[in-house]
């Protein structure tokens, strides 16, 4: 984990490992980092960040960093990279799943995928975007 507090323009950051590092660790960080913060819902951006860590995890190994993005008090946004070039697609939940991206879509304002080399980088904000 890579910590880098109070820049000059107020951003609050953590990054993490996903290959070394637990899931629970990234939850626990995330309510940390957003201790306080009256501007985002700690429990609805705790679920988007678990959602998207999980999704790279399960279907877009190797998965690669995980990063937490404080931007003053109303702006969290969470990135997570990943290896796979493959599009996420919002899909029709069933038994096996298929919540993760709907849950995304309904909790954060807005979120997205950039695409480079041979990977891509899922991300999501919550707050004013």
């Amino acid at each position: 984990m890579n910590a880098v507090t109070g820049s000059p323009a107020h951003v609050d950051k953590l990054e993490f490992d996903l290959e070394t590092v637990g899931l629970r660790e990234v939850r626990a960080a995330a309510r940390r980092l957003l201790a306080g913060c009256p501007g985002v819902l700690v429990e609805d951006a705790v679920q988007v960040c678990d959602e998207l860590a999980c999704n790279a995890l399960r279907h877009a190994r190797p998965a690669g960093a995980c990063r937490l993005l404080m931007t003053g008090t109303a702006r969290f946004r969470v990135e997570v990279d990943d290896a796979s070039p493959v599009r996420p697609q919002v899909r029709r939940p069933d038994h096996t799943g298929g919540r993760g991206l709907l849950l995304v879509e309904r909790l954060a304002a807005c979120w997205g995928v950039d695409y480079h080399g041979d990977g891509k980088t899922m991300w999501a904000e919550l707050g004013d975007c």
